[in-house]
């Protein structure tokens, strides 16, 4: 098994030994990804890998431009595998593993207001998961305008032509194997024309871990816009923040807690690359940014005629940090915790006990 085309065209993948599970051959995935690449645009999509197994699927994927991949797979000794293909292809930070079985991962994906450009599924064959999941994923409301949805499936159980908003497109079949590409019947005709929204807005950063005063800023950006998407950066290239102490997927998990805790109204998201183009992705018009003192700014205002620069339509809005917090940094937190300080009134409460349990602090 190997990535047949792109940033890691060739590496070869483990499959693990022993492992129930069913690897895409590499003839089906090359013509999988050709059906794709005849319509769609992989490139920077969002995707969903459903049965991930060892990852080929959402990896090529990944190989190939996506900007990033949720792989969802219920059985440890394959998440193991799938753990090593990442790393071995260098695409770790662009991928989120949830240790689910797949309806319930699609429930929290959909409680966690998650879109995706599209979405491959593998199942077992024979369980008649394909068409349980295909209705699934159209009643979650999991795709965005012009998504894709590829299926691989046994030809005993071809899916129906409809699910939903989802239409059966295109049909083939390699031996006993069939593949369904199935899109949104909706006017968006592709993933690279992103929809828009003038009142939704990106806050981005780090957050390695998110503090109250980032809390402080999304709660009041949140009674400004009608949508607040807090947005996880995968990489940096910021010496001080290019090792960070928390995962991408640990950052959105602590995150979510803090909003949910707090009552606030957020979505979380991840993103790499330059922050303008993610925003034109979303459909978001506007870039948040907090400022704690006049240093802050003058590099924040730079950043942000660069932004202009680069997108001329995307404005960015500054919020000034509130009194408590303006001393309030994530490094500066991680530095006293580590040093055994209390910062217990600097963070959300779930985002202490995580920061403690990640230094291996008692208290």
């Amino acid at each position: 098994m190997r990535v047949i085309a792109g940033s890691a065209k060739g590496r070869r993948l483990q499959a693990g030994r022993g492992l129930v599970v069913r690897p895409t051959a590499d003839k089906v995935k090359g013509a999988l990804f050709n059906i794709l690449a005849s319509r769609f645009d992989i490139a920077a999509a969002h995707v969903l890998d459903l049965f991930a197994g060892t990852g080929g699927l959402g990896i090529e994927a990944l190989s190939r431009g996506a900007a990033h991949v949720t792989f969802v797979e219920n059985a440890a000794a394959a998440l193991r595998v799938l753990r090593r293909n990442l790393e071995t292809c260098g695409f770790a930070e662009r991928a989120r593993l949830l240790p689910l079985p797949v309806d319930r991962a699609l429930a929290q994906l959909a409680r966690e207001h998650r879109a995706f450009d599209g979405v491959v599924l593998d199942p077992p064959y024979e369980l008649g998961l394909v068409d349980r999941t295909l209705a699934a994923l159209a009643h979650r409301q999991l795709l965005r305008p012009g998504a894709w949805v590829l299926a691989e499936h046994h030809l005993d159980e071809r899916p129906a032509a409809a699910y939903g908003p989802l239409r059966l497109t295109q049909a083939r079949h390699y031996g006993k194997t069939g593949v369904a590409l199935f899109v949104t019947d909706q006017l968006m005709p592709t993933t690279s024309k992103p929809e828009t929204d003038g009142r939704r807005a990106v806050y981005a950063g780090s957050f390695d871990p998110i503090t109250n005063g980032h809390l402080d800023v999304v709660r009041r950006a949140a009674d400004v816009f009608d949508e607040v998407i807090v947005a996880v950066a995968t990489g940096t290239s910021d010496p001080q923040k290019d090792r960070a102490l928390f995962s991408p997927d640990e950052r959105v998990a602590m995150i979510q807690e803090a909003l949910a805790e707090a009552g606030v109204r957020a979505r979380t998201d991840t993103f790499s690359g330059l922050l303008v183009d993610y925003c034109e992705r979303r459909g978001a018009r506007v870039i948040i940014r907090g400022l704690r003192a006049v240093s802050d700014f003058e590099y924040e205002f730079q950043m942000a005629m660069m932004n202009r620069h680069l997108k001329p339509g995307i404005e960015t809005f500054f919020m000034t940090a509130s009194e408590a917090y303006f001393y309030t940094a994530s490094r500066l937190v991680k530095e006293v915790a580590s040093l055994g300080g209390d910062v217990s009134g600097l963070l959300p409460g779930p985002v202490y006990r995580h920061l403690l349990r990640k230094l291996d602090i008692s208290r």
